[in-house]
């Protein structure tokens, strides 16, 4: 993960990632309104800038760079609401990655949300249900075609996640498996699936550590004390019920990030650094971001936001 931080998708936790929060005051929760990054050289690598009515992101633009030069359109997402809840947002430009998401909720909370590609026949739906305010389960699926002893059948796949808590720590077991067109589970298809768990440490609105089965990895991460301006946003209900898990998301912004990783008995160790400029409110303008290997700190390029 040479970026983390930087990829420009991270836009996309303004509109499905944010928080309604009780100790602020609208005067403090700055709306960033363009973010830039650029390469290690300076070179611009993308521009991400952002349109709000009332509060709320009603659209943002989205160019990519190489070497300064602008490749391929620019992406337009556009973000509809009933009230202050997402219902619908739409990418444009984006070439085959042209989709439509549409979202339904229950009781103030997300319900189901289905995402349609145009360059997939398929429709991908998500089903979210919770125990009182804690989501329990996310149920994704879509058509397939399912080959069982070398005959062929429509059929619909699933991957499930079931959400876990005891204390400062989540659990997500991710179970996949295939139905046929009756709804019976089909187990003696061509492909095999198994059970992933994915064990997430929290703190004060962060996450801290998260350790995956498979592969066999351990992210860790530190932060600081000021606030992270994709996560203080209060005019609207936050679409993506799994967005307190995405340490990009959280209260603050990452100090370090540390990926330990271990295959075939080697254990290989990556560590990026960053560093900030704040404003008078406490938010970051300038994102240093460094790879630190052998001792020595290496360089990987900024990221910029304009409020």
């Amino acid at each position: 993960m040479k970026k983390i931080l930087f990829s420009l998708l991270a836009v996309a936790t303004l509109i499905g990632c944010c928080k309604n929060d009780d100790n602020g005051s609208d005067s403090a929760n700055l709306l960033v309104k363009k973010i830039t990054t650029k390469d290690e050289d300076g070179n611009l690598e993308g521009v991400i800038t952002l349109t709000y009515e009332g509060g709320r992101p009603v659209s943002f633009s989205e160019a990519n760079y190489e070497n300064g030069v602008q490749t391929g359109t620019t992406v337009i997402t556009n973000i509809s609401y009933e009230g202050n809840f997402v219902k619908r947002i739409k990418v444009e430009n984006a070439r085959r990655d042209n989709y439509v998401q549409n979202f339904t909720y229950e009781n103030g909370k997300v319900a189901t949300k289905t995402e349609k590609y145009e360059s997939d026949y398929r429709t991908y739906t998500y089903q979210y249900s919770y125990i009182g305010n804690q989501l329990k389960s996310v149920l994704r699926s879509h058509p397939t075609t399912i080959y069982v002893n070398g005959n062929v059948q429509s059929g619909t796949y699933y991957r499930e996640k079931q959400f876990t808590y005891s204390g400062n720590t989540v659990i997500v077991v991710t179970t996949q498996y295939e139905k046929d067109l009756n709804g019976a589970v089909v187990t003696n298809t061509s492909y095999s699936y198994g059970t992933d768990t994915t064990t997430y440490t929290l703190s004060d609105g962060n996450v801290m550590k998260v350790v995956e089965s498979d592969p066999n990895s351990i992210n860790e991460y530190t932060y600081d004390t000021k606030r992270n301006p994709l996560h203080y946003k209060i005019h609207f209900v936050e679409p993506d019920p799994t967005s307190f898990l995405d340490p990009d998301s959280g209260k603050n912004n990452i100090l370090t990030y540390k990926n330990t990783h271990e295959h075939n008995g080697t254990k290989d160790e990556t560590l990026s650094t960053f560093e900030y400029t704040y404003n008078a409110d406490g938010y970051p303008t300038v994102v240093k971001q460094y790879k630190v290997e052998n001792g020595t700190r290496e360089f990987q390029g900024t990221k910029e936001y304009e409020y």
